[in-house]
């Protein structure tokens, strides 16, 4: 009944642009927050803005998916007419002629909502505008870390996992490394509401370079990594099979320390770090039977001993 309502609409409004009418109805918008929080107390505010060059207003009509939940007509008394909103409520004394604000929302009130205008007779001139509202369920805990080891030599690997706990939507993860974003992989959305809970996962492989002949970068990422941030220098990507692992390859800093963190987020509005790890860089390997410190370079009191010896051998021949 209502998709053939607006058909006609549609067709009357056609046919009245080609008669060469004056079109009343212009600059129609809408505002709808992208996401919002679920729970008691909190609440969405939808705006809708309009040009009625002059006319009078006929009506306001709220959709949530095709189903009317809100109607305000200023020729009728009293003016706002609330219907049915299944878990959530219209809060009246909020709610007008340009903004309707709903409270109390569960995730399954996520989709599509769409704001009617109706200019007055004689031409009832109709127009909707529509965007996506996203109700969330944020995880219980903060992400849990961990990390094959706390202590590196130069050249290890060190394995890092995030998890998080269930969601709707699943949340986004960002590795932070000493508190720079290096990547974020992005959790699988649904196309069909669906309305399920689920968790998130990502695996971290970083890799320790011997010396600092190469830049920090990026070196794999999975599939399912759609964002890198840039401030790396990326210098190449190998093939895999494992399409759930990131590979970062890193210079170790001067202090032999670092830390290594995950974040979840989902849309603007959930952010929830994990504790930081930690990682130190093991004590410097002893010198070689050659004598030679790792750097190549035979040490001063080395040479003094032998010259030592060599001055009491001659002098013992002599």
């Amino acid at each position: 009944m209502i998709k053939m309502k607006r058909i006609c609409h549609l067709i009357f409004r056609l046919l009245f642009l080609l008669d060469g009418g004056v079109w009343s109805l212009r600059n129609l918008s809408i505002s709808v927050p992208r996401a919002v929080l679920s729970g008691e107390g909190q609440a969405a505010v939808l705006r809708c803005s309009y040009d009625l060059e002059g006319a009078a207003l006929y009506s306001i009509r709220w959709y949530r998916a095709e189903t009317e939940f809100y109607r305000y007509v200023p020729r009728e008394m009293p003016p706002t007419m609330v219907f049915p909103l299944p878990g959530a409520s219209v809060d009246l004394a909020q709610s007008d002629h340009q903004q309707v604000r709903i409270v109390n929302l569960n995730r399954r009130l996520s989709g599509d909502y769409q704001c009617e205008v109706s200019a007055d007779a004689p031409l009832f001139h109709t127009d909707i505008r529509s965007a996506p509202l996203t109700v969330v369920d944020p995880p219980f805990r903060a992400p849990r870390l961990s990390v094959t080891q706390r202590n590196y030599a130069r050249g290890d690997v060190i394995k890092a996992n995030c998890s998080v706990d269930e969601s709707y939507p699943a949340s986004n993860i960002t590795w932070i490394l000493d508190d720079h974003k290096i990547a974020e992989t992005m959790s699988w959305r649904t196309s069909d509401l669906d309305f399920k809970e689920r968790g998130a996962f990502s695996h971290l492989e970083l890799t320790i370079l011997e010396t600092g002949h190469y830049k920090v970068g990026l070196t794999y990422t999975s599939a399912s990594l759609n964002r890198i941030y840039q401030d790396h220098y990326v210098y190449g990507r190998e093939e895999t099979d494992d399409l759930n692992v990131v590979r970062y390859t890193m210079v170790p800093p001067e202090s032999g320390q670092f830390s290594l963190g995950c974040v979840a987020t989902i849309f603007d509005i959930y952010a929830r770090q994990s504790e930081a790890a930690y990682i130190k860089e093991d004590t410097p390997h002893p010198a070689s039977v050659t004598g030679e410190d790792s750097s190549g370079v035979v040490p001063s009191f080395s040479i003094t001993l032998t010259s030592i010896c060599v001055a009491s051998v001659l002098l013992h021949a002599l």
